[in-house]
């Protein structure tokens, strides 16, 4: 043990006292967005005036928010789920990694996308499926252009995962209906690159298969647990400036201008158990972008209780096709709260596709005690680098985390 545990009392006492401090000024802070998100619940003219002046003021290098779908639902509601439909298709699916070491014995990544096929209402087993595939070099030529980072990865990880579950969507079509394809994170896929900007083919991917699950005939959502993103509260904040001469249009989308109060904080205090909020638009470059390439992707989203008890918020993206048909919202709605009564708080269907994708400690251990026996079978040794080796000595088999 090298942490000198007793240096550091007098810091928490101050981090304590710091973050009681700033939870009492959010508490402010989201009382005075619930005030305007009602005082303009149904305002429809104050609503397009502040998008309106926040679009031509803002600076769009920042300038996030959301816009009401429709003036069918007022910007506080709170909508109580329905009974699902009888019977039902669901697909999800989840990836998972092993990232590419460049210290071990031989270089490769190995990506992992799980999932599970659902028949709701039918009384039939749910059908799971999995689908490793390791990446290496193919010869010593490509090495240097191997892209073996951690970024790199993650976008082949995601990419795969909408690719099996628009696959799996089109391969279930003809089961009962509604079918409805769920990933376990948002829609608006904009990973960034090397060069700090969007991966286009990523994107341009992405949109390929959301389109793909689209001519399947199916719904389709992104289910994010616990967001942090305030597109609410930026179209909240904009209201509010309209009667601020002080107001500082240019820091719309920065956090200093939501005052660090995210969307999950205001609905916290709106949406009982079971309930949804109104649907709204996401106002971004990337998202027209999306709608560039098919205006029926363009993402939209409301927040949802999923809990039996409790605050806990989940968003949920669906694209337009979805969020035009009044009967596709109730339908995601209802069957995500159907999911998460089985589990309590969480959909059954994604924790399931998680289990199916994950690739654990112990997992990355047999395969790489798997690819050893391979190469020793071929001649080839299993050296690690010096760097490698001596912080495996030196740790004596403990991880970073262990042995607090």
């Amino acid at each position: 043990m090298t942490l000198e545990f007793e240096k550091l009392t007098a810091d928490l006492e101050k981090m304590a006292q710091t973050t009681a401090r700033r939870l009492n000024q959010r508490r402010e802070r989201v009382a005075e967005g619930l005030d305007t998100l009602k005082t303009y619940r149904t305002n429809w003219t104050a609503v397009a005036q502040a998008l309106q002046t926040a679009q031509e003021k803002s600076d769009e290098k920042y300038y996030r928010s959301a816009r009401p779908f429709s003036h069918n639902e007022p910007l506080d509601s709170h909508i109580p789920a329905p009974s699902p439909p009888p019977q039902a298709t669901i697909v999800a699916a989840d990836g998972s990694q092993i990232m590419p070491d460049r210290h071990a014995a031989h270089l490769y990544y190995l990506i992992n996308v799980g999932g599970i096929i659902y028949h709701h209402g039918s009384g039939r087993t749910p059908e799971t499926f999995s689908q490793p595939d390791i990446v290496y070099p193919d010869s010593d030529e490509t090495i240097d252009n191997f892209n073996d980072t951690p970024g790199a990865v993650s976008i082949e990880r995601d990419l795969k995962e909408i690719e099996t579950l628009a696959r799996k969507t089109a391969a279930n079509r003809h089961n009962a209906q509604p079918l409805l394809s769920i990933l376990d994170q948002r829609l608006l896929y904009w990973p960034i690159g090397s060069a700090g900007v969007a991966d286009n083919y990523a994107v341009t991917t992405w949109g390929e298969h959301m389109t793909g699950v689209h001519q399947a005939g199916a719904l389709l959502c992104g289910y994010i647990d616990r967001p942090g993103t305030s597109a609410v509260m930026t179209l909240l904040r904009s209201i509010a400036g309209l009667s601020d001469a002080n107001f500082d249009w240019k820091e719309l989308g920065k956090r200093k201008a939501t005052q660090g109060v995210t969307d999950a904080d205001i609905f916290a205090q709106i949406l009982k158990p079971g309930e949804r909020s109104a649907v709204f638009a996401n106002i971004s470059d990337a998202n027209s972008v999306f709608m560039t390439q098919d205006e029926a992707n363009e993402v939209c989203f409301f927040y949802l209780n999923p809990g039996l008890s409790g605050k806990n918020i989940a968003r949920v993206d669906i694209p337009r096709w979805v969020a035009e048909d009044a009967g596709a919202v109730t339908a995601v709605h209802s069957l995500l709260i159907d999911q998460c009564r089985i589990m309590g708080n969480y959909p059954y269907v994604i924790a399931r596709a998680d289990e199916m994708a994950v690739v654990g400690r112990q997992d990355a251990s047999e395969l790489n005690f798997m690819i050893d026996v391979i190469m020793e079978r071929h001649g080839i040794s299993n050296d690690i680098t010096s760097k490698q080796g001596s912080k495996d000595l030196a740790r004596g088999g403990r991880t970073r985390h262990e042995g607090i």
